[in-house]
């Protein structure tokens, strides 16, 4: 008894400790007012956020037209999740918190923007068509003048040794990089300059990966007159490597099929800047900068080869490089606008409702089962507390559905302890010692307990798969409660029995 006593204290620990560490940003970014902009977007990350219906913000419904197109079902499905990328990679820049971006059906996504407010940007920036473009890089030559020539123009210093700019770069293989942390301090620098840049010529980031432990965008000076674009493209598909370079034996690349219209200009691009990189652009967006190893003829096919050997990157890249040929455009089909205003009377009534309901739930216990009904409360708020450290952990976003969810958990919980203390009660009545009657009691009631929880979570597993949304929403909460709700109700709350009757098992149980 001593040494399960002890690994439950030391597990329970832990799980505050967890558990404090999880909503450490939470609850500085409600109790902080002297928080920086940079500081208050890293904690934004980490905290539990508000979901459209508490904080307000846009709710759309989008749908891919791709009638007319000669589209498969394949396709259709695959230009809308292509769609669905690109609008994610539009919104980042919009600077929404948390968005909620999926495909609803075939060729139906659902965009939600918690905290937008301007709704005539977000339409624009949402709706526009995409354009793909094949543009040369800039040589290194001139890329690091033009680096030299920003850092002298912000610090005024003509010899260069001040480097406000470009102190923000670092390696990226060949490339130049900025980390995730400084990008957007590091892009504001690059809009700030735009005069210095030559103008053929342009500063575009590549997309977010990660390289050697880092978060990083790659850094690229792109000229701005644009060799084929997406409309000479006829088809593009991802295959295995098959030519001779060694170095490229078990990798994947992309095969493109120009238009009559693009092979002759792409056969003189090619020819003329063997060895030269032509980065694929989209939407401002640097997807791929390969090199050219030679002029591709009219009538052949261009390859791409990277060193992707799982191929999911190749296949990505085609899809972008095939449906952004042919834009897809998308029409709205549903709109909703939530005012701030109405997100915080959302949540005061949400707030108000589970403090109420914790309320009453706490006053019944205490007076019905006594010094016993504390156990119950103390369980109960570890409960709430571990329930919200796991959604901050998860970095989920809270609902109202989701405040519904939390208000059913609780009393869910309660259930679990009336089950148990009834039967605890049962057993002291045939006279059982009080150890022996806690130890029987929760012996029996935990089959109940299991069975009436396991069939709630099936039915809210069911809820989460085939809905979305703030049903879905609904479900993971109720779901994720009701587990901390078996193991606090079993190992929790009787862990503190056990403290109680360590040392004296005759001890009186007020119950």
């Amino acid at each position: 008894m001593k040494r399960s006593l002890w690994i439950k204290l030391v597990l329970f620990i832990l799980a505050l400790v967890i558990g404090v560490v999880l909503l450490y940003p939470t609850l500085r970014l409600l109790v902080a007012t002297d928080l920086d902009e940079e500081e208050r977007m890293a904690l934004e990350k980490r905290a539990l956020h508000l979901g459209l219906d508490l904080v307000g913000g846009m709710h759309l419904v989008l749908e891919a037209d791709t009638s007319g197109r000669g589209f498969t079902p394949k396709e259709v499905v695959s230009a809308t999740d292509n769609a669905i990328s690109i609008i994610r990679d539009r919104v980042d820049d919009l600077g929404v918190s948390e968005p909620n971006i999926q495909r609803v059906g075939r060729n139906r996504m659902q965009v939600q923007l918690p905290g937008i407010a301007d709704r005539k940007r977000a339409l624009e920036v949402i709706g526009k068509t995409g354009l793909l473009e094949f543009r040369l890089l800039a040589s290194h030559e001139a890329t690091m003048k033009i680096f030299s020539d920003i850092d002298a123009h912000l610090s005024g210093d003509s010899l260069g040794g001040a480097r406000p700019f470009s102190g923000y770069l670092v390696p990226a293989g060949s490339d130049a990089a900025v980390e995730k942390r400084n990008y957007r301090a590091f892009k504001k620098l690059v809009d700030e300059t735009r005069a210095v840049v030559p103008s053929d010529a342009e500063i575009l980031f590549g997309h977010e990966e990660e390289v050697e432990g880092r978060t990083i965008r790659r850094v690229y000076v792109i000229k701005k007159r644009a060799e084929i674009t997406g409309a000479d493209v006829k088809d593009a598909k991802a295959k295995p490597y098959s030519g001779n370079d060694p170095n490229l034996q078990n990798t994947w690349m992309t095969e493109m099929d120009l238009q009559r219209s693009g092979q002759t200009r792409f056969a003189n691009v090619t020819g003329s800047n063997v060895g030269e990189r032509l980065a694929i652009v989209f939407d401002d967006v640097v997807k791929s900068a390969p090199v050219i190893k030679e002029r591709i003829p009219p009538g052949s096919a261009a390859t791409i080869t990277s060193y992707d050997r799982g191929g999911d990157e190749m296949r990505d890249l085609a899809i972008l490089i095939r449906h952004g040929a042919l834009p897809v455009p998308l029409r709205i089909v549903e709109e909703r606008t939530v005012s701030p205003t109405l997100g915080r009377d959302s949540i005061r009534a949400g707030v108000i409702a589970i403090i109420i309901g914790l309320a009453a739930v706490v006053l019944f216990i205490v007076i019905y089962y006594t010094g016993s009904g504390l156990v119950a409360v103390a369980a109960l708020i570890f409960n709430l507390f571990g329930l919200l450290a796991i959604l901050a952990g998860f970095r989920a976003t809270l609902t109202l559905p989701g405040l519904a969810a939390i208000a059913l958990t609780i009393g869910m919980a309660v259930d679990a302890n009336v089950l148990i203390y009834e039967r605890i009660r049962e057993e002291l009545m045939t006279g059982k010692f009080p150890r022996s009657a806690v130890e029987t009691g929760y012996s029996k009631a935990w089959r109940v307990i299991i069975d009436a929880n396991i069939t709630t979570i099936i039915a809210a597993i069911i809820l989460a798969v085939f809905n979305s949304g703030p049903v879905r929403g609904f479900a993971i909460t109720l779901i994720v409660g009701l587990i901390i709700n078996m193991v606090t109700a079993i190992y929790f709350s009787k862990g503190l029995f056990d403290l109680y009757l360590f040392k004296r098992p005759d001890r009186k149980l007020y119950i």
